[in-house]
């Protein structure tokens, strides 16, 4: 039995090999043959170049914790109003209130599993791969930004005039490319959970069961499963362009929201919007997706899950598995689901071998 496992893994290791050596292989091939201006859209000088990608940088970082900050904030809001509210009915003699009702309870902006009533979940650090993943990748998304300023600026059918913003290239345009988004995003996304690819590309983004950092845990992805995720954008800014004509707002507005709700997706926050006419987005969804990996391939417009019969609604921990005071015990919940991690990531091992 060990010896097969060692086979199997030394069988993995030379096919991660020979693909990895491969998509460098082709993209050397593509940047200097086929498309040299495709990482340096506008000429910039290398100086240039690195200093642009550098503030690019900054600005991500930025902006994950800006989004961060104001859930926190928006939560605190509510929190605040809610204790306003039960002291004002206890003032007004309502029995039903009586101290024990007045608590700032800091944790509802969290996911049940996430709360301190529950024994922390499986957390895996970043390794030597994951930061080489997130170098690179954060390499093809400041050559994403470029192409993406460059067309707005370009494109004939890009409108950058502002007496020409109308509801149909405004919230129809963004209505078009978060549906189309998806549409591409999810059957790619459920081909890379296949046997024969998953342990080659996908396994690596599964480390993580409860997605907790952010853009850290977005970003650190094989880099083609990155490459595919930039091409989906494309499609949905594409497409919309042609069925609506999307204006440059709309498309700025959708590349900012779409980076802050794959932010919140591997975050611990339970923030779940409905939007009109895409259903009910939540990150909980994605959660799931983490803990259970053969469901909720969708990201924000869950479509494809309901068509395909892969969506799964929440399930937060059992009752009967909280944590009680000064225990270390371990969750049901935790337990159950990276004992199934561990169960698929076997059976996709021994599918390929």
């Amino acid at each position: 039995m060990k010896m097969m496992k060692s086979n199997r893994r030394l069988q993995q290791e030379v096919q991660s090999k020979l693909l990895n050596t491969s998509l460098v292989v082709f993209v050397i091939w593509y940047v200097t043959k086929v498309d040299p201006q495709y990482i340096n859209p506008w000429n910039l000088t290398a100086g240039q170049w690195v200093m642009g990608g550098l503030c690019i940088r900054g600005a991500i970082s930025f902006y994950d914790h800006l989004v961060v900050g104001t859930i926190e904030w928006m939560a605190s809001m509510q929190q605040r109003k809610r204790r306003n509210q039960t002291r004002q009915r206890k003032e007004d003699g309502d029995s039903n209130i009586d101290d024990n009702s007045i608590i700032d309870d800091d944790e509802s902006i969290l996911l049940p599993t996430r709360r301190s009533n529950q024994q922390p979940a499986r957390y895996v650090s970043l390794d030597t791969k994951s930061i080489l993943f997130l170098v690179i990748n954060s390499v093809d998304e400041w050559i994403f930004v470029q192409r993406l300023l460059h067309y707005i600026w370009f494109a004939s059918e890009v409108s950058l005039e502002y007496s020409e913003l109308s509801l149909k290239n405004t919230v129809g345009a963004l209505w078009v490319m978060f549906v189309v988004l998806d549409l591409c995003y999810a059957p790619l996304h459920h081909i890379l959970h296949q046997s024969w690819c998953y342990a080659l590309v996908h396994k690596h983004h599964h480390r993580q069961h409860y997605p907790t950092r952010g853009y850290l845990d977005a970003g650190n992805e094989h880099p083609l499963e990155h490459f595919i995720g930039i091409g989906c954008t494309w499609a949905a800014v594409g497409a919309s362009t042609y069925i609506t004509g999307a204006h440059a707002f709309t498309i700025f507005l959708f590349f900012n929201i779409h980076a802050a709700l794959a932010m919140l997706n591997h975050s611990p926050y339970n923030i779940q919007w409905t939007i009109p006419g895409l259903g009910q987005y939540s990150v909980g969804n994605h959660e799931m997706h983490h803990r259970k990996f053969t469901i909720n391939y969708a990201q924000y417009c869950m479509w494809y899950d309901y068509m395909m019969n892969t969506y799964a609604s929440y399930e937060g921990p059992s009752p009967t598995t909280t944590k009680k005071a000064n225990t270390r015990t371990t969750t049901a919940t935790a337990q159950k689901d990276q004992n199934r991690a561990s169960r698929v990531d076997d059976k996709v091992c021994k599918k390929e071998a």
